[in-house]
């Protein structure tokens, strides 16, 4: 059975619901990572209460072969992106959400040509 995802507001064009799934867990996923970067700014050790959701929106987007190379470039990605949130602006969420969906499309794409030219 297939969860009920409710469209987001992102761009002016109609998503599939499987795409609106991986927009909701990466909105998440960065305000997360916001959230936490703030507490370690005021003294809280946040290391322990991170909410992973990497495995998923990489696995929903179809990386296969997760590496620990990939895994380096997706959190560093993860965290400027995280940095750009304004938690008070939902526009400016929904545009970063977006560009980091493309830059992990671009990855996709550029990690299934190396497997195919091996």
């Amino acid at each position: 059975m297939k969860p009920k995802v409710n469209a987001q507001d992102f761009p002016k064009f109609r998503l599939s619901t499987d795409q609106d799934l991986i927009l909701f867990l990466i909105k998440n996923e960065l305000l997360g990572i916001r959230f936490m970067n703030q507490l370690s700014t005021v003294g809280f050790d946040s290391s322990l209460f991170n909410i992973e959701l990497g495995t998923a929106i990489l696995s929903l987007m179809g990386f296969s072969n997760r590496t620990d190379t990939l895994w380096e470039w997706y959190h560093s990605a993860l965290d400027n992106h995280a940095l750009k949130i304004d938690v008070e602006n939902q526009a400016t969420i929904r545009a970063i959400t977006f560009d980091f969906y493309v830059l992990l499309r671009i990855k996709l794409h550029s990690e299934q040509e190396h497997a195919m030219q091996r």
